[in-house]
């Protein structure tokens, strides 16, 4: 028997990869890959049972026993009553299941991109002198003189 921990002694270094997001791709394959390549259920269990939290497999026992059910064609009353699942969750569930995304909750669905802050001008970092001394500007570089 081979099991997914001996494999992942061989995770490959970040910095070889563009992004974090593209080396979690790939560590997710490489994990699947190992599932295809198991030889018994029990090697499938031990694996997961390393990689998942006892309540990180309700979550996925709910998931896809909510799938089950809405693919039976029960409300989203009766697979809430059973399941202890709100509407909005198997809503998400369901969206994931038309997408075929993956599942996406409602919280990051609906939470909004992070602005990005543009820099300040030389003339804005004039008026905060701290701010200046703090990123390694002085006095002389600004144009302005200190008070006394």
């Amino acid at each position: 028997m081979v099991y997914l921990y001996i494999y992942m002694k061989s995770i490959p270094s970040l910095n070889k990869f563009k992004s974090r997001e593209e080396w979690g791709t790939y560590i997710w394959k490489m994990i699947t890959k190992r599932f295809l390549e198991a030889d018994s259920a029990q090697e499938i269990e031990k694996s997961l049972d390393m990689l998942l939290t006892v309540y990180e497999k309700k979550q996925i026992i709910k998931r896809a026993s909510a799938i089950s059910l809405l693919k039976q064609g029960k409300s989203y009353s009766e697979i809430g009553e059973l399941l202890w699942l709100s509407p909005q969750t198997i809503s998400a569930i369901r969206k994931s299941m038309r997408a075929q995304a993956g599942y996406v909750s409602n919280y990051t669905r609906n939470k909004k991109p992070e602005k990005k802050q543009k820099p300040m001008t030389k003339d804005e970092l004039d008026q905060y002198p701290k701010l200046m001394r703090q990123l390694g500007y002085s006095y002389q570089f600004s144009g302005k003189q200190k008070r006394r």
